[in-house]
C-alpha cells in the first residue's frame, strides 16, 4: 500500500508497502521501498515488536530502538519532523492543483474511473484506480463535492501533472 507522509513545508516521503509477515503476537515484519521523483530509491526490512505496551523498530532482529508515541493513522514524528499520514492517497489540494483537482502524481495508465460527472463524492472515495510502476493505485478525493469535469479516459497513458478530474467542492 502506498503511504505518503507529507510535513509542514509540504515536502513528502512516498512509502510503498510491499509486503507483511506476521512472527507472533508480538513481532511483524515489513517489507518497504521508499520513491523519490518518481523512482524507487530504498528498499528495507524492519522489524517491530511490542513489548509491555511500548512498541520498538529494528533492521535486522536483534537492536532494538523505541518508538516514540505515535498518533495514527493520521500524524507520524520523525526525530524532528512531524509528517501527516494519508494511506493510499494523497488529497488533491496537496499535489500543486487547487483544492478539487486531481492530479496524477507519476505517469501511469488510467484503469478504472469510478464517478460520472455529477456524481457526489466524498472525501476519501476512490475515482480513479491508476496503474503506475506496475501497482494499481487508488485515486482518492480530497473533499466533498460534485464531479464537475473528467478529462481522461479508461486506458490513457499519462505523464506526471495531468489534470484528470474537477471536483466542485460543497
Amino acid at each position: 500500500m502506498r503511504t505518503y507522509l507529507i510535513d509542514e513545508e509540504k515536502s513528502e516521503v512516498i512509502v510503498d508497502l510491499t509486503r507483511t509477515k506476521v512472527h507472533s503476537s508480538e513481532l511483524v515484519e515489513f517489507d518497504f521501498s521508499t520513491i523519490e521523483d518518481n523512482e524507487l530509491k530504498d528498499q528495507k526490512t524492519i522489524f517491530v515488536r511490542q513489548l509491555c505496551g511500548q512498541y520498538f523498530v529494528s533492521e535486522d532482529n536483534k537492536r532494538w530502538s523505541k518508538v516514540s508515541r505515535q498518533d495514527l493513522p493520521s500524524r507520524m514524528l520523525n526525530v524532528n519532523r512531524v509528517f501527516d499520514v494519508y494511506r493510499g492517497y494523497k488529497p488533491s489540494g496537496l499535489s500543486g492543483g487547487n483544492e478539487g483537482e486531481l492530479l496524477t502524481q507519476m505517469p501511469g495508465k488510467i484503469v478504472k474511473i469510478l464517478p460520472q460527472v455529477g456524481d457526489t463524492v466524498e472525501a476519501g472515495q476512490t475515482l480513479i484506480i491508476l496503474e503506475a510502476m506496475k501497482m494499481e493505485n487508488e485515486i482518492k478525493c480530497g473533499v466533498n463535492g460534485v464531479v464537475k469535469t473528467i478529462h481522461v479516459s479508461e486506458g490513457d497513458a499519462l505523464e506526471q501533472g495531468v489534470l484528470m478530474m474537477e471536483i466542485e467542492a460543497n
